[in-house]
């Protein structure tokens, strides 16, 4: 995968320690990445590098998460377990294609997903 390994660890680990609640740590992280995305999007002819990086690191989050929610010690409802392994699956099938250089596509759904995501952070925050 191209683009730092680590990248999602340690900008959890840096956000935990200036944010506290998961919940917002998800939500900044995903904020992040998100703005990224929608960035190189727009600049995807001119700057290929940073478009490839930004859905590396994209991709690198939501292989995160599809591995955590696998696990049999995550607490979250088992339907909504599977809608976020379902959303994992998703986004790595099209960004995957995407890296191809299949430019039928566009990081569009990737970034809609994201901030579906975030809207559903921000309301379990506020509960």
């Amino acid at each position: 995968m191209v683009g730092n390994t680590n990248f999602v660890r340690r900008a959890y680990e840096t956000s935990a320690k200036s944010t506290g609640t998961p919940r917002s740590v998800e939500y900044n992280l995903f904020l992040r990445l998100t703005g990224a995305l929608t960035t190189a999007e727009e600049n995807r002819s001119h700057n290929h590098s940073s478009y490839i990086d930004a859905l590396s690191r994209n991709l690198e989050l939501w292989t995160t998460l599809g591995a955590d929610v696998s696990s049999n010690e995550n607490a979250l409802p088992a339907a909504l377990r599977g809608q976020i392994f379902y959303l994992f699956e998703f986004t790595q099938h099209h960004t995957k294609r995407l890296l191809s250089g299949d430019t039928s596509l566009s990081a569009e759904p990737l970034i809609e997903i994201n901030r579906n995501v975030m809207t559903g952070l921000n309301a379990a925050t506020s509960e």
